[in-house]
């Protein structure tokens, strides 16, 4: 995969997170704040995703009427989901550490160690090496 496949990989993602932590936060009043607060900062990773591919000559990859979720009936549900699609989001952005190189890696790195705490926050356990499998 070269890295615009994975600049776009993990574009999609983030317009994943921007639809679920809008659904979370609408449905599950115990999760308002968290989700809004995450909401904010996959918006922002986005727009600069976005900004990157556009500057490359790049079309990015589009957002999706829906997203696979599954039944979400309890917020611990969602907490489960979010841990999962923040670590999904942690190993697109470890897979552009390796390829990147200067500010483009360090963009990378702290694009993982952002995801990496956000699984944190939902609940998820630390792991020495965020984005890789357990």
């Amino acid at each position: 995969m070269n890295s615009t496949d994975a600049l776009q990989k993990w574009l999609a993602l983030e317009h994943e997170a921007v639809w679920f932590y809008a659904q979370a936060g609408g449905r599950f009043e115990p999760l308002t704040e968290a989700a809004r607060t995450a909401y904010g900062a996959h918006v922002g990773a986005r727009e600069v995703l976005l900004g990157r591919l556009h500057r490359a000559g790049v079309e990015p990859v589009g957002t999706e009427l829906a997203y696979a979720v599954g039944k979400l009936r309890t917020p611990a549900e969602a907490r489960t989901f979010a841990q999962g699609l923040e670590s999904r989001i942690a190993a697109a952005c470890l897979a552009l550490v390796g390829g990147f190189e200067g500010e483009d890696r360090q963009f990378a790195t702290k694009a993982l160690r952002r995801a990496a705490l956000a699984e944190l926050t939902w609940g998820g356990r630390a792991s020495a090496f965020p984005g890789l499998p357990a």
